[in-house]
């Protein structure tokens, strides 16, 4: 990477600066280790009246380095104008904003502005981290992306401007902070940076950036906002993207961050805290800069309680939505009832007549499924799990477990077992129990979903994104008992982690090692020797599971290799899973019931499976188990 573009630096920092000892120091001295020489890299310092000592500091740097530049202006009163004025007076390709209490990792410049080079980015988000407490946003940094989505990617979760920019955006936009905002002043500018941008990219390899929660407290973000603030950013930011976006899908999903953000808090309780005639002009500009955009997709954005108030203001039901803010300060909880007409807003009486019940029915109605275990035992695939509904204050009639064929209008409906109250969150729901046969399914991948019926309501939902930690996420091999054959796999999907059975390999490859539990015996003394048969055994690595054990726990086996392909298994009591594994994957097997190695003849073993020529050995492989793990011999294995 080299260095100019003509006689410009590659990448210009802009850090403004007020009162910011002795953090500063740590800011300034990471410069040092960012990878590029002075001719690549210009430092901007706008010193904004600081009278902490901050001031000597940055004059003495700045007389130090030659690529240093030091602007020194009266105090502003906010960090907006030295944003600006640092941001204006860049020189190089790219620019780059750091608070002055923040810490910029090694090289990690040089490595933003040689990606941005590499994939052609005019945006490259850089993954942060929080110093002494301070949370730092990660939705958008789930993976590093040349050519990431606005909306998909989550970028709009993150408008500070710690951001390398290319520096022409500012050019064609003329974005800048907004002076009058006291906070959330990047916000409007990074959101037009963003809606202009050919490429954005997102680094979430490393931290780029480590910012600060001060031991003062006093960092600009934690100081309290009135509801006049938050109104004020949100008529900023929604003016922003109307101006930089057109209407459609992208326009509605960008403007989740200032509706679910600035709108939603500016109606908060806080909102009562001002007097009623700012009240009405915050109402009234609402109207003016949400209303012509605020549909059902917007709409959506919001929870069930903070939509009706959305309504409301935007409706200028400015009394009705007054009462409603009281009763929510007065530590009213939204809760969803059900009734004929479907869910709606649990209000009191009162209020419930003032606002009017169709309004109320307006509400965010979202299912919970919930899997707490899968067992596979042969074909019978065991689940237990439950369902709810958020906020709810009622419980489903029925539930039902719901297999889909994946792109068909194929569906079959399975009974739950056991179905027992429970309350999760404060809201009523149902644990229960559900057993299907995979082997009466049809080839293709059919998805597992939980049904909750409310009257004549159903809410569908997935299941297996949400699942206990004790569930592993391991493929499980489905078996024909009759047959002695594999019929498919469970698995849980790509990304969204959802459960799902493929029957007869129509999506997923066959892959991991080849192994079946034929048998379990019971030796008494709480062991028990489980029977694995097994392509290339010695190629195995084998582990036993507690049931109920912690996601990923295991020990390793006590084995013994014997004829046919046979291994046993010394499980202890406790014990109830074992995970068989290649360097192809690995599957778990769970146990079947044990049959005792005692009497005067042998027992059938308990099998889901008769491979060929079990019957025939099984007394050779008993006998060689007795003699592994020293179990002594009953007389049916006695040689006479």
């Amino acid at each position: 990477m080299n260095q100019k573009t003509a006689d410009s630096p590659l990448v210009s920092l802009v850090i403004p600066v007020f009162n910011s000892m002795p953090y500063l120091i740590e800011t300034l001295d990471a410069i040092e280790q960012q990878g590029l020489d002075e001719n690549q890299l210009e430092v901007i310092l706008v010193n904004d009246g600081s009278t902490d000592g901050s001031e000597k500091v940055l004059a003495d740097y700045a007389e130090k380095h030659p690529n240093y530049r030091l602007l020194n202006q009266p105090n502003s009163g906010g960090p907006a104008d030295p944003c600006n004025k640092g941001i204006a007076a860049v020189t190089g390709k790219y620019f780059f904003v750091v608070g002055s209490d923040d810490v910029l990792t090694e090289n990690a410049l040089g490595d933003l502005a040689a990606y941005a080079e590499e994939h052609d980015s005019d945006i490259v988000l850089a993954r942060m981290a929080g110093i002494n407490g301070r949370h730092a946003p990660g939705s958008m940094f789930k993976a590093t992306k040349p050519d990431a989505h606005l909306v998909k990617d989550r970028l709009f979760n993150s408008l500070t401007a710690i951001k390398l920019f290319r520096t022409d955006l500012v050019t064609k936009t003329g974005a800048h902070n907004p002076t009058h905002l006291r906070i959330g002043s990047d916000q409007p500018f990074t959101a037009a940076c963003y809606l202009v941008a050919k490429k954005i990219s997102v680094r979430a390899d490393r931290p780029f950036v480590m910012i600060r929660k001060r031991d003062d407290g006093k960092n600009v973000t934690s100081r309290p906002r009135t509801a006049t603030e938050y109104s004020d950013l949100l008529t900023a930011l929604v003016d922003m993207i109307i101006k930089w976006s057109e209407p459609g899908e992208l326009r509605d999903g960008v403007l989740h961050r200032p509706v679910h953000g600035a709108m939603r808090k500016t109606l908060l309780p806080r909102f009562l805290d001002v007097d009623e005639e700012e009240q009405e002009r915050i109402v009234s500009e609402m109207q003016r800069v949400v209303g012509p955009h605020f549909n059902d997709a917007v709409a959506a954005h919001l929870g069930s309680l903070e939509r009706v108030k959305a309504r409301l203001a935007l409706a200028g039901r400015i009394e009705e939505l007054r009462a409603l803010i009281q009763w929510e300060k007065d530590g009213g909880k939204p809760r969803l009832a059900h009734d004929d007409g479907g869910f709606r807003l649990d209000l009191p009486e009162v209020l419930t007549r003032q606002i009017g019940v169709e309004l109320l029915r307006d509400v965010k109605v979202v299912g919970v499924a919930r899997l707490d275990d899968v067992t596979v035992e042969g074909g019978v695939v065991s689940l237990e799990a439950s369902g709810h509904v958020r906020d709810a204050s009622v419980a489903p009639d029925e539930v039902v477990l719901r297999m889909r064929l994946r792109d068909t209008e194929q569906s079959t409906d399975y009974p739950v077992r056991n179905q027992q109250s429970a309350t999760f969150d404060g809201a009523p729901g149902a644990r229960f129990r559900v057993e299907l046969d995979s082997c009466d399914l049809n080839e293709g991948v059919w998805d597992l979903c939980i049904v909750q019926r409310f009257g004549g309501d159903e809410l569908e939902n997935r299941l297996g994104r949400n699942r206990s930690e004790l569930v592993t996420d391991e493929r499980r091999i489905l078996l024909d008992a009759e047959r002695g054959t594999e019929i498919g796999v469970a698995y849980f999907t790509k990304g969204y982690g959802n459960l799902s059975l493929d029957i007869g390999y129509t999506l997923l490859a066959r892959t991991g090692p080849r192994a079946v539990v034929v048998g379990v015996l019971d030796t008494g003394s709480g062991r028990r020797i489980a029977l694995l048969r097994a392509s290339d055994p010695e190629s195995l690595q084998i582990t036993i599971k507690q049931k109920g054990g912690a996601k990923g726990s295991g020990e390793k086996a006590s084995i013994a290799y014997l004829e046919d392909g046979l291994v046993a298994v010394s499980v202890p009591e406790g014990f109830g899973n074992i995970r068989v594994a290649n360097d192809q994957g690995a599957l778990v097997r769970s146990l079947p019931k044990a049959s005792a190695l005692t009497g005067d003849a042998p027992r059938r073993v308990v099998t889901p499976i008769e491979p060929p020529g079990l019957i025939g050995t099984g007394l050779r492989a008993a006998r060689g188990i007795a003699r592994r793990f020293s179990i002594r011999r009953p007389r049916f294995l006695q040689r006479h």
